[in-house]
């Protein structure tokens, strides 16, 4: 609800106070324990992230943001990623075609599951069932276990950890309500190269200085995250 209030509030108000009021609340939050600025902060990067945000209005808050000089806040509103690296083209699409395949075996020596068969075993409360289906990468799959009220933390870790991933189903980890929020979860899903650069950019805003750092000196994460990363650091005032 929060999110789509501040999503028509984007639309009505003054482009260039909204950035500038963003990035001021990405300042305080990174240079305060205070939760609130924190708060508010993730909830503009939803609402800046969302599809549902127009796309004339995400472009004036954009622009404004670049006329600002304000790095860091255009970045969030960019909603489009280049593709993961993931080796060679005909490597990757190998990898993605098993991956999205529509039969899949949970057990080396079990026999292969449908998709829809998958997406039912999804919805199980027995943990043996849980642990093989954390090992499925179809977006579909891991939609469904996100919503199973009997997958734990621990699990969902696993899911944003889970090498290689379909992007498709880190993204739909990154914008749930629940898990993206929780501190482990989005950890693993900004050091996790499948997740798409927009919504690690989104998240990575939402870490404290300290991690802020690791992440602007871990060469195998994208260029323009390490940047971002750096840039919200500086601004933090941490040396």
């Amino acid at each position: 609800m929060r999110v789509c209030a501040l999503i028509e509030a984007l639309g009505a108000g003054d482009p260039g106070a909204w950035v500038q009021a963003l990035a001021v609340l990405i300042t305080r939050a990174h240079q305060s324990d205070d939760p609130g600025p924190a708060l508010a902060v993730q909830c503009l990067a939803h609402a800046a992230a969302d599809p549902a945000l127009p796309y004339a209005t995400r472009q004036r808050l954009y622009e404004a943001a670049i006329e600002r000089g304000l790095p860091a806040v255009a970045r969030l509103l960019l909603a489009a990623s280049p593709p993961p690296r993931s080796g060679p083209p005909a490597q990757a699409a190998r990898q993605r075609a098993q991956q999205l395949a529509p039969e899949r075996a949970l057990r080396p020596t079990g026999r292969p599951l449908t998709l829809g068969e998958r997406k039912a075993l999804a919805r199980t409360h027995d943990r043996e069932q849980i642990l093989l289906m954390l090992r499925d990468p179809h977006p579909a799959v891991v939609a469904i276990l996100l919503e199973n009220p009997h997958v734990t933390e621990p699990d969902v870790q696993k899911i944003a950890s889970a090498r290689p991933a379909v992007p498709e189903a880190l993204a739909r980890l990154a914008a749930h309500p629940r898990w993206s929020v929780r501190h482990a979860v989005k950890r693993a899903l900004v050091q996790n190269p499948s997740t798409p650069l927009a919504d690690a950019i989104r998240i990575a805003t939402t870490l404290p200085p300290g991690e802020l750092a690791e992440l602007s000196r871990d060469a195998a994460l994208p260029e323009p995250l390490r940047l971002h990363a750096a840039q919200l650091r500086a601004a933090s005032g941490e040396p």
